[in-house]
C-alpha cells in the first residue's frame, strides 16, 4: 500500500500537474511553434570553391531564459546540448564539401571569415527548435532563421551513425550552402582578410587598427591590406597559425567529449521521448473518462514510475559525463617553437592566456612594445 502511494506521488510530480475539475493531471503548456517543421531534407553537396571560407560555430546559447521553453528542460543536459548541437552541425557542414576548415569555437570572440551563432529554443527528445544566425567577418548578417524538427517513433532507438534530428542539420547546411553560392571570390577574399586584420588589431592595435574601418551601419570594412611578401604579413600569418593551434585543440576536445556522451545522450532522448508520449497518451485517455471513473490503475502508475526512473538514471549518467563540457577540468597543451604551454581553467580563460602569449610573441618578433599589463 505504501509503495503504491509513493509511485502515485512520483507520477503526479513528474507530470507536474495539479488537478483540474475532473481530477486529470495537467501537463505544463507546450511552447508555441516558432517555425514549421523542416520536413524531410536531403543534404546538398558542392565541390569546394577556389577560395573556400573557413567557418566557426560558436557554442550555442542554452536558451534557459527563453520564455518559449516548456517545463521539460534539464539544465544539466541543456549544458551538454549547447556543445553537442554545434559539433553535430559541423559534421554536416563538412559533409557538404563547400567549406574550408569548420571549427567549433568557444565564443563569438574568435575571428572567423564566417561565424555561426545559435540559441536552443527547445530540445527535449521530441522537438528540436533552434535560432541560427550567421555573420561575416565584416559584421554583415547572412542568415537569421528559426529551424524546427520533430521526432517520430521511427527515430528511436537511435541507430548507430544516425541522428534523430538529422533533417534540421541538413536544412541549415543547405541554407548556408545557398549563401555561400552568392559570395563571389572578391567577397570571400575580403572576409578572409578582414578576419585576419581584426585578429591582428586585437594583438597590436597601434600597428593594425589602420587596416580596419567601421561603416555607418556599425559593420567592419577593409581599408587596406599588406602586400604579398610583406614581412609584417608573413609574421602575422605565422601568429595566426599559432592561434589556430588553440582553436583546433579545443575543437578536438569538443569532438572527443561528444563521443564520450553520445550513447548516454541517445538513450536520454529516447527515454524522454517515450515518457512524453506516455504522459500525453495518459492525459488524453484520462480526459475522456467520466468524472466518476477511477483515476489510474496501479499498473499504469508503475509504468509511469519505471519510465521516470529510467530518465533520472540517464540524467545522472549525463551529469557525471557533462562535467567535462564546462571546460573547467580540461587542460590545453600546445607546442610552439620547441616551447610547451600548458593552459588551464575555463575555455575562455585558456583563450585569454593564449592571446597574451601570442601578443608577447608578436611584440618580440616585431621589436614592438608590449601593451600595458602584458
Amino acid at each position: 500500500m505504501i509503495r503504491s502511494w509513493v509511485i502515485a506521488l512520483l507520477m503526479l510530480l513528474f507530470l507536474q500537474g495539479c488537478s483540474n475539475n475532473r481530477g486529470v493531471p495537467e501537463a505544463p503548456p507546450e511552447p508555441e511553434p516558432l517555425a514549421p517543421p523542416v520536413g524531410t531534407v536531403r543534404l546538398q553537396t558542392a565541390s569546394s570553391a577556389a577560395l573556400p571560407l573557413d567557418v566557426g560555430i560558436a557554442v550555442f546559447d542554452q536558451g534557459l531564459d527563453n520564455r518559449q521553453q516548456s517545463g521539460r528542460v534539464f539544465p544539466t543536459v541543456r549544458k551538454a546540448e549547447s556543445l553537442l548541437i554545434p559539433v553535430t552541425l559541423s559534421t554536416f557542414l563538412e559533409d557538404s564539401g563547400a567549406w574550408g576548415a569548420v571549427r567549433v569555437v568557444h565564443s563569438s570572440d574568435v575571428f572567423m571569415p564566417m561565424l555561426i551563432e545559435g540559441e536552443i529554443l527547445r530540445a527535449d527528445g521530441e522537438v528540436l527548435e533552434l535560432q541560427l544566425r550567421a555573420r561575416g567577418a565584416d559584421g554583415s548578417l547572412l542568415l537569421d532563421k528559426i529551424y524546427r524538427d520533430e521526432a517520430v517513433d521511427g527515430d528511436y532507438p537511435v541507430a548507430a551513425g544516425r541522428e534523430p534530428f538529422g533533417d534540421i542539420y541538413r536544412a541549415i547546411s543547405n541554407d548556408l550552402l545557398a549563401i555561400a553560392g552568392t559570395l563571389n571570390e572578391e567577397r570571400r577574399l575580403t572576409l578572409q582578410r578582414l578576419a585576419l586584420m581584426r585578429f591582428a588589431a586585437g594583438l597590436s592595435p597601434a600597428t593594425f587598427d589602420r587596416f580596419v574601418g567601421r561603416t555607418d551601419e556599425g559593420n567592419y570594412s577593409l581599408i587596406s591590406f599588406p602586400a604579398d611578401g610583406d614581412p609584417m604579413l608573413l609574421r602575422l600569418s605565422r601568429v595566426r597559425r599559432q592561434d589556430d593551434l588553440f582553436i583546433d585543440a579545443v575543437d578536438e576536445q569538443y569532438t572527443d567529449l561528444r563521443g564520450d556522451v553520445e550513447d548516454s545522450y541517445a538513450l536520454w532522448r529516447e527515454y524522454n521521448y517515450q515518457l512524453q508520449r506516455f504522459g500525453d497518451d495518459y492525459r488524453s485517455t484520462a480526459s475522456e473518462r467520466k468524472s466518476s471513473a477511477r483515476r489510474g490503475s496501479y499498473a499504469a502508475m508503475q509504468q509511469v514510475y519505471a519510465s521516470y526512473r529510467k530518465v533520472k538514471i540517464q540524467e545522472e549518467d549525463l551529469r557525471e559525463i557533462v562535467k567535462g563540457f564546462s571546460g573547467e577540468s580540461l587542460e590545453t597543451v600546445l607546442e610552439v617553437d620547441d616551447g610547451v604551454f600548458r593552459l588551464s581553467g575555463s575555455v575562455q580563460d585558456r583563450y585569454s592566456q593564449w592571446r597574451q602569449i601570442l601578443t608577447r610573441i608578436n611584440a618580440l618578433e616585431t621589436g614592438g612594445q608590449l601593451p600595458p599589463g602584458r
